[in-house]
């Protein structure tokens, strides 16, 4: 179930010591380079005629869905990291996207190089990894965008980070659906500040 998934990738955010884990979660482990982009925020990827640009994803059980592309900007790491090879964009394992290109996957970290600090490496205050709950509004398609399993392409280097563009569809849920309308989110964009919900990475908070 990719419910199980999400609960993976998020529940760090909601005050759990550990992610929670589920032994028919369809994740894989991949170790190499990879972005990490839960604490970034996107903008929308237009076309020459101000349209949006739209970013076909896969769909839990088969099929493809498409939703507004945004371009994260997200930091590149190295190690171990999690993986849903048959869901965003993904091919069906952890070969790299293209000659020089990463996928945007998770991985747990307390401290990652953010945007909103200047790609700061230190003092740890810039780097902090802070979740923080979005509040949905009525009538409304959140903001949140899904970074999970999403094609990279390399970006230039800002105070010694590399960076990547991650291409990544706005309002979809990890199973390819939609994020219902009026629906919350947790993110790790912003340390905190609600300002940074717009258009942040994170996820739709699971139905109870």
């Amino acid at each position: 179930m990719r419910l199980m998934l999400w609960l993976v990738v998020m529940g760090t955010l909601v005050g759990l010591s550990v992610p929670l884990w589920a032994a028919d979660s369809p994740v894989t482990a991949c170790t190499g380079q990879f972005a990490l982009c839960d604490s970034s925020n996107c903008t929308p990827v237009l076309k020459a005629d101000g349209t949006p640009r739209m970013i076909r994803v896969r769909v839990q059980g088969g099929g493809y869905a498409t939703y507004p592309e945004m371009s994260c900007m997200c930091p590149v790491l190295k190690g171990a990291a999690i993986a849903d090879v048959t869901g965003g964009n993904m091919r069906g394992s952890c070969a790299a996207p293209s000659k020089n290109g990463v996928w945007s996957l998770y991985s747990f970290r307390q401290h990652i190089p953010q945007a909103i600090n200047g790609w700061a490496t230190s003092p740890l205050a810039k780097t902090k990894v802070t979740g923080q709950v979005c509040s949905g509004t009525p009538n409304t398609i959140a903001p949140v965008v899904n970074c999970f399993s999403f094609a990279c392409s390399p970006a230039k280097s800002i105070n010694g980070v590399k960076l990547a563009d991650c291409r990544c569809p706005l309002g979809e849920t990890l199973n390819g659906g939609p994020v219902a309308v009026g629906q919350g989110f947790i993110t790790d964009a912003g340390q905190g500040n609600p300002v940074n919900c717009d258009l942040a990475v994170g996820g739709p908070i699971p139905a109870q």
